[in-house]
């Protein structure tokens, strides 16, 4: 069983940690001065402010699991995952919505802690099964943008862990930044992955190369597009990030369908946008 975390001792814990390394590190060899020391750093707010305390009430539980359009393996994972037969509300609401035949974009805005990866993941991976199960070759079937690449790192071990407790070892996933091998680019651009993770300025390259462009996007199935952290685009990175949208929109209704050029009206609908 995982250990409780005490804020207030954890608390009492860094500033002890912290007084005692600024007592060796200028540990002065005439008495006064090391009284002086020990005053102040002894002093009220002088190492760290007062704790802020606030009350949280506890998110509002949602549908059951398994109760979800999404595979029972899947549900499953949320399960074990979670300890919980059913998630928040807010998660099954946005996972209802965006795996619906007439869905409509969806912003999730919701404490730290209350799953909303979950609330675009789960249907990400959720239509990457169906598209595998449905067409021979991979193909885009969402592009995941993150404001940094640390973000885009964790996501995507997050993601291959779903994928490998749910057993849906089909499904391809990739991270395309500046430190992609030339060979990992080369074997995107001959088999596209069902999901692709990347930053805004690499998706721009992206749209800009033609190597990229006319051969990552070609033989898409693109449903999702999932801007990460969206708060953090604002002004005139707002105003690039809504550009670069319309562009990529744009390119993706004219990209290249070699092996599936009419697709089934009901498969054509669930296409980007």
């Amino acid at each position: 069983m995982a250990a409780i975390l005490h804020p207030i001792r954890a608390l009492e814990h860094v500033v002890s940690e912290y007084r005692d390394y600024l007592q060796t590190e200028f540990r002065a060899k005439d008495a006064n001065l090391r009284a002086a020391l020990e005053q102040e750093l002894d002093a009220q707010g002088f190492l760290a402010q007062e704790p802020f305390y606030q009350a949280h009430r506890p998110f509002v539980d949602g549908s059951n699991w398994r109760d979800l359009p999404i595979e029972p393996a899947l549900a499953r994972v949320m399960e074990e995952r979670t300890q919980q037969p059913c998630g928040y509300l807010h998660q099954t609401a946005a996972i209802d919505e965006l795996l619906s035949d007439s869905a409509r974009p969806v912003v999730v805005t919701t404490g730290t802690g209350s799953g909303k990866t979950e609330s675009f993941l789960l249907p990400v991976i959720q239509n990457a099964f169906e598209d595998s199960a449905m067409f021979p070759k991979s193909g885009l079937t969402a592009i995941l943008i993150y404001p940094m690449n640390a973000l885009a790192n964790d996501q995507k071990l997050r993601i291959e862990d779903y994928l490998t407790e749910a057993g849906f070892g089909n499904i391809k996933v990739e991270q395309y930044d500046r430190s992609t091998s030339q060979k990992t680019r080369q074997e995107m651009r001959a088999n596209p992955p069902h999901i692709l993770l990347t930053n805004y300025m690499m998706l721009e390259y992206l749209l800009v190369r033609p190597a990229d462009r006319e051969n990552i996007f070609a033989n898409h199935r693109c449903r999702y597009l999932v801007l990460d952290e969206v708060h953090s685009y604002r002004g005139i990175l707002g105003s690039n990030i809504a550009l670069l949208t319309r562009r990529l929109k744009a390119h993706l209704e004219r990209a290249r369908q070699d092996w599936n050029p009419n697709p089934p009206a009901t498969e054509r609908l669930k296409r980007f946008p």
